[in-house]
């Protein structure tokens, strides 16, 4: 990572050298020399950085000179961010005095250390001192031969690239006869008595877990097995955490069993009599007693069951396996050529293809049919366009190294090198995280930008470069298994081993992750780490205060018996960049967390903290503050505002949190903020909200507190183009005046057109405001409306082109959903409605004042609760899911009407004596049927026998 950390440290540094704080307020007087001195150093080095790159694998001499190098930068970046850090405070003190005319700040600045003649010249001291370290350094590179070279930039295109579908998934070339030959193995009969164990052996890389997802999702598999259980083992194979797996698998519910005896007993009662398939992939034990208690537990199944294993090692298959390994070869070169143009020639035009396609089939070659090898290559190789780019990768001294599986490392690392540096230490610092661990994107981002790696845009938000970044590795192939939201929106992803181990081979010392439990030794050259935690222990080791050039320091699983974080240990964090202390058991957060002042991003998510100390309004850098559900937190420090670098102010579900401080409207680079709390004073006016371009979601909550319409439209939600979701909610709404002026509050409160997601609750007007009933959200595509109890009649809904999930409940006085005959009239009434829930209705008659034979066409699922008074509901020929609890009984009438139903749930009719005929048979695909509450039901229909 040395060569990537510099490389992109260098530029870091000399952005920060050219500061517009340190030039606007004086800082540099004294140090403008050592500034210019430093500036040219780096220069110098930055052209002979691509070639000592280069060599630097070969040549160990080399490869130390870039180590010295590194380790002096990093403190270079420490001592400059002290000197902005110094001119942000004294910008605040300027500011303050401007506006308050208090001249004994300015007194008590002028005689503190802080004052700026005298930090300058202590500066200059340490300027001139790194400075001549980075020369002597500089000057070595003369008996390396080291010759300058431009750094190469990516192409202008590449930021272009899309980032859907076919960033997620490619096509499976060449396993059609592996994956019919696994099928035929799972489906015929047990020859042993016993469970069978299948092991898939190869190589990494070669598509183990690819084969084993071809059989298990085929439909012969499907069929043939009653209960299907896939689980990731990895090199961990602890055999309660396999258990609990298992549990999850089989029931999609998380496990909470604690005991052995109890996890084993609910194994039994899953696999119990059932015919059932379970999947072990990626497994590394050869410890044949942990085997024997793993699969001790899945017996008692019913004749023909199997388990699916994959491996890298053949003594793991011997031992585990009751027949012999099939061994996964190589794609042939046909089918290595077929998946490596998938991915290389995507983008090229086709006379620039032809004398691409020669060169390009040798590459495909020399992968040797290793998948990963050829994906990643291809993905490489379709961001070039000179022939001799493609020579040179042809004709790289890397190929000779490909051997055995160590030696695909060596075919993955020429994707690597050919990576721009900021992606090479964003790629490397991935490495912090455990094989097979969930990274979470939005956070990996957010650690990326605390730690530097975002190169800044002035057309892009950090956030926007770092989501770029990220897409650019996952089409390289450095990421997978990705998973989405509703949205569609990349929410985490994983990184296939054997990147893993690239990555921690790229990374070297920079980044290391330990475990409790075993013996913590941690390098003097450590800047990242990460440590998984177990519920044995209690505290963060000793050892780690010797770590004290730590910038990221990351808690993992099990930390929740972590009650407390040491005075001592949080001094020793001098350079710490980002610092998770998520899930821990802390009730008090030291004061000594000020002292951090290169802190950049602080994650106390689920802490059981009810305050912050003051002190943290002191970190000028912080652009992170994760406070997600912490249930305790009381308050926030009133001096926040400070924090002039806040991006990122998290406190989605801090249920105990009723104020926020003054001055959040003052946070102007402030992004995320997702729940505002109006409060009664002037200083919690809703206002604030004015002058932030808020992203993602905003619930504002307490609106009974906004009387003036004039500030309900200074709030300003009309501009915030880049909110994805709003949340208006009211709680308590008895005074008169309240009633009187909510309605001018909510029109004053309208959203920007572009909002997806809207959800007005406890609203107490007798009508929505003109820009829910003209359809000025034309691109809602979730709606929910509750407690609105004086409202009768809704917005016209059916009109809302993209809506496709409607939520109404506890809606006294609405009788009909459609109240116009306009409203229900036309082909694309509810045209995208998919979800649709009516919960609390007391008084709803129907779903139109007009008479007809309404058609929600796409509706998937419904949930109707609660409406005593419903007969009647339009005709539903999609729908998959049906909930119905404390409805009329003439309401499952409808039932008998359509035949597309998957999911049934019937609970709450009182006075149900039988089921309506006609609604199993007409219903062939259904898969789940439940029904309780039902207390004079005395008899099923015969039709259940079709189930």
């Amino acid at each position: 990572m040395a060569e990537a950390v510099i490389s992109a440290l260098m530029e870091v540094i000399f952005q920060k050298t050219v500061s517009q704080y340190l030039e606007e307020y004086g800082f540099l007087n004294g140090t403008k020399k050592e500034m210019r001195n430093l500036q040219s150093t780096l220069s110098t080095i930055q052209a002979v950085l691509e070639d000592a790159q280069d060599r630097q694998v070969t040549e160990k001499a080399l490869k130390n000179w870039l180590m010295k190098l590194k380790d002096v930068a990093y403190e270079a970046d420490d001592l400059l961010d002290e000197y902005v850090i110094e001119a942000l405070r004294y910008k605040e003190i300027h500011e303050n005095i401007e506006i308050q005319g208090c001249i004994i700040d300015e007194v008590r600045y002028f005689f503190s250390q802080s004052n700026p003649v005298v930090f300058c010249y202590k500066m200059g001291y340490k300027l001139k001192e790194i400075g001549d370290r980075l020369d002597a350094i500089a000057s070595e590179r003369f008996k390396f031969h080291l010759r300058d070279k431009i750094i190469n930039q990516t192409d202008p295109s590449f930021g272009r690239l899309q980032s859907d579908s076919y960033l997620l998934k490619s096509e499976v070339f060449g396993r059609e006869e592996d994956k019919e030959k696994i099928i035929k193995l799972l489906t015929e009969a047990n020859t042993c008595g016993d469970v069978s164990v299948i092991p898939i052996v190869g190589m990494g890389g070669l598509g183990k877990t690819t084969l084993a997802k071809l059989a298990y999702n085929d439909e012969r598999v499907e069929n043939y097995f009653e209960r299907r259980i896939w689980v990731c083992v990895s090199e961990d194979f602890d055999v309660k955490r396999l258990m609990r797996a298992i549990i999850e698998s089989a029931t999609g519910n998380r496990c909470d069993l604690l005991e052995m005896e109890a996890i084993q007993r609910r194994i039994q009662e899953l696999v119990m009599g059932k015919k059932f398939l379970l999947v072990l992939d990626d497994v590394w034990n050869d410890d044949h007693e942990k085997w024997e208690r793993l699969k001790n537990s899945v017996r008692h199944s019913s004749e023909g069951s199997k388990i699916l294993v994959t491996t890298r090692n053949e003594k793991v298959a011997l031992i585990m396996g009751t027949i012999s390994p099939y061994h996964l070869e190589g794609l042939s070169e046909a089918d290595c050529w077929s998946l490596f143009q998938q991915r290389a020639y995507k983008y090229g035009k086709p006379e620039e293809l032809l004398e691409l396609l020669a060169i390009g089939k040798e590459i495909a070659k020399k992968c040797r049919g290793v998948p990963l090898a050829a994906k990643a290559l291809g993905s490489l190789m379709s961001m070039k366009r000179q022939k001799t780019e493609w020579l040179s990768v042809r004709d790289s001294e890397t190929w000779k190294l490909m051997g055995d599986e160590d030696g695909i490392l060596p075919v993955l690392r020429l994707s690597y090198d050919h990576l721009p540096p900021h992606l090479k230490q964003c790629f490397a610092y991935c490495s912090i995280f455990p094989k097979d661990y969930w990274i979470k994107k939005e956070n990996l981002i957010l650690l990326w930008m605390a730690e530097g790696f975002i190169q800044p845009c002035q057309r892009m938000l950090p956030e926007e470069i770092g989501n770029k970044y990220f897409n650019e590795l996952l089409w390289r192939s450095f990421f997978q298994n990705v998973t989405k939201d509703s949205d569609g929106n990349i929410m985490e992803c994983k990184m296939h081993d054997l990147v893993h181990d690239l990555a921690k081979s790229v990374a070297g010392n920079d980044c290391s992750t330990v475990e409790l439990g075993r013996q913590v030794s941690i390098t003097a050259g450590t800047r990242h780490l990460s440590m998984v935690c177990d519920d044995r222990f209690f505290e963060i080791p000793k050892a780690l205060r010797n770590a004290q050039k730590l910038r990221s320091f990351l808690l993992l699983f099990g930390r929740r018996k972590i009650t407390r974080v040491s005075h001592t240990f949080i001094l020793s964090l001098k350079s710490i960049h980002a610092l998770d202390l998520s899930g821990t058991g802390i009730k008090k957060l030291s004061k000594s967390i000020g002292t951090l002042k290169h802190l950049r991003y602080l994650n106390l998510s689920d802490a059981l903290i009810k305050k912050l100390p003051k002190s943290i309004c002191g970190l000028l850098y912080l652009q992170t503050l994760i406070l997600m559900h912490c249930n305790r937190l009381e308050k926030l420090p009133e001096d926040m505002r400070k924090l002039v670098n806040l991006r990122h102010l998290n406190i989605y579900g801090c249920g105990s949190l009723t104020r926020l401080p003054h001055g959040i409207g003052k946070l102007s680079s402030l992004q995320t903020l997702p729940i505002f709390i109006v409060g009664k004073e002037p200083a919690q006016n809703i206002a604030e909200l004015q002058s932030l371009d808020l992203h993602g979601e905003l619930e504002i909550k307490n609106l009974e507190n906004v009387t003036d319409p004039r500030c309900a439209k200074d709030a300003n939600l009309k501009e915030k183009r880049n909110l994805q979701s709003l949340r208006l909610k009211w709680e308590h709404v008895d005074e008169m005046n309240v009633r009187e002026n909510v309605e001018r509050v909510v029109e004053s409160l309208q959203p920007n057109p572009e909002l997806k997601k809207l959800h007005i609750e406890n609203y107490m007007g007798v009508k929505f405001p003109s820009w829910l009933m003209n359809l000025s959200l034309a691109n809602i595509v979730e709606l929910s409306l509750i407690k609105c109890q004086r409202c009768s009649q809704l917005p016209p809904l059916g009109k809302l082109p993209a809506l496709e999930v409607l939520t109404i409940d506890g809606m006294d006085a609405v009788m009909y959903i459609c109240n116009d005959s306009n409203e229900n009239s036309g082909i694309n009434n509810f045209a995208s409605l998919k979800q649709l829930s009516l919960k609390n209705m007391a008084n709803l008659l129907g779903w139109s004042i007009v008479e007809g034979s309404d058609t929600l066409p796409h509706l998937k699922k419904l949930i109707c609760e609660d409406c005593p008074e419903l007969f009647h509901l339009p005709n539903i020929p999609s729908i998959e899911s049906l909930e119905m609890n404390g409805c009329s009984s003439k309401l499952l009438k409808m039932v008998t009407k359509v035949s597309s139903l998957s999911n049934l749930m019937i609970s709450g009719f009182l006075d149900l004596i039988s089921l309506p005929r006609g609604w199993v048979r007409n219903n062939t695909h259904l898969l789940s049927l439940e029904i309780r509450d039902c207390p004079k039901l005395r008899f099923l229909s015969g039709e259940l026998r079709s189930l």
